[in-house]
């Protein structure tokens, strides 16, 4: 982290005062960088003191950090460090939304693209999130380097979480992984990941009880690279699969139609986890394949819709990661508030100076 900075004038502001009016004002509906400063300014002195402003010793008003130093500010904080407080708060949260130590935590993980922050010859800043499925909370964040992939933020993301036991990870295709099964079960975790192309030696359903589907499903199972049995030389067999602890294979088949009600597309996917049967049956697997698409509806629809993430141009250095985690903590607070509509709850916020404390308990 940055120490304490200081004004033009040499005064110092507490960085957590400035963290919180930049929160504030992002629960408020605040949307660029312009809005941000224009609530900081607006900022009645009830306000400060709620969020630990100092008082100055001449006027005996609390003291508002100028909105220029404050988004200054922001840029030259260390996103890793923010990012890892606020995964530490959200964590301890768990503990109230899930009491029953055996309850499973279903959790989705994917990313997003901030496409306001690409430059020309330079792309747009991307990040990978997790959050709660039930819930729409997101719990971490992490950068993802222009020089890698989600693929290697995988672990780093869920070691901003504590403890993993009983959670329940669901991902895209691109997480389908062998290092991340292991990684996750050597942290208690469970894992329910889709199997496509890019996990050739998988052909279960012979092995699974889709005996009598195996031949439908024949032209759209990947196609695994055969290779030669010592004892059958003139033979080709298929390779086995190398994902280790599955307890299922599963067979999803889902089936477009319009309105009329005319098929649009029928489409078969294949998928692992290391859930027994005994904790995870077929309709609560297709709960915990469902609840993959709630990262992109609850968290980063609502960024660039109602937040207008896209819509943003802050690019210096830190201020775009940092904003994003914000977003998405005033898209979960607001959710605690009972909101469903989050653009009502912003409104709801923008109509007291007060009310973005309330979702951000910094009420006294």
């Amino acid at each position: 982290m940055v120490p304490d900075p200081r004004d033009r004038r040499g005064r110092r502001y507490p960085l957590a005062l400035m963290l919180a009016l930049v929160q504030a004002a992002i629960v408020s509906g605040a949307v660029s960088s312009a809005a941000i400063r224009h609530w900081i300014a607006r900022a009645p002195q009830e306000v400060l003191a709620q969020l630990g402003a100092q008082r100055d010793r001449r006027t005996g008003l609390f003291q508002s950090p100028h909105p220029d130093t404050v988004c200054r500010t922001i840029a030259q904080v260390n996103a890793a460090y923010v990012d890892a407080a606020y995964a530490m708060h959200r964590t301890g949260q768990l503990r109230e939304l899930y009491d029953d130590p055996d309850e499973l935590i279903p959790m989705t993980v994917d990313g997003k693209t901030q496409r306001g922050t690409a430059i020309p010859g330079t792309p747009a800043r991307h990040r990978l999130g997790v959050q709660l499925a039930d819930d729409a909370l997101m719990v971490a964040t992490i950068d993802v380097s222009s020089k890698s992939n989600e693929i290697t933020a995988f672990a780093p993301l869920l070691d901003q979480i504590g403890c993993l036991k009983n959670v329940v990870i669901s991902a895209d295709r691109l997480h389908t992984q062998r290092e991340h099964a292991r990684y996750l079960h050597r942290r208690e975790a469970f894992y329910v990941f889709p199997v496509g192309g890019n996990q050739g030696p998988v052909r279960p359903a012979r092995r699974s009880g889709l005996e009598g589907r195996a031949d439908r499903m024949d032209h759209l199972r990947p196609r695994p690279r055969p290779h030669r049995d010592p004892h059958h030389p003139g033979h080709a067999r298929p390779a086995t699969t190398r994902f280790l602890h599955i307890k299922q294979v599963f067979l999803l088949e889902r089936h477009v139609y319009d309105l009329r009600w005319k098929p649009l597309s029928n489409v078969a996917v294949l998928g692992v986890t290391n859930l027994p049967a005994t904790l995870a049956g077929p309709r609560r697997l297709a709960d915990l394949v469902r609840s993959e698409w709630s990262i992109e509806n609850k968290d980063h629809y609502v960024r660039d819709v109602t937040l207008g993430e896209d819509r943003c141009r802050v690019r210096t250095a830190s201020a775009p990661s940092i904003l994003a985690t914000m977003r998405s903590y005033a898209i979960g607070a607001l959710r605690l508030l009972g909101f469903t509509n989050i653009a009502d709850g912003t409104r709801w916020a923008r109509d007291d100076f007060h009310n973005p404390l309330i979702a951000l308990s910094l009420t006294m």
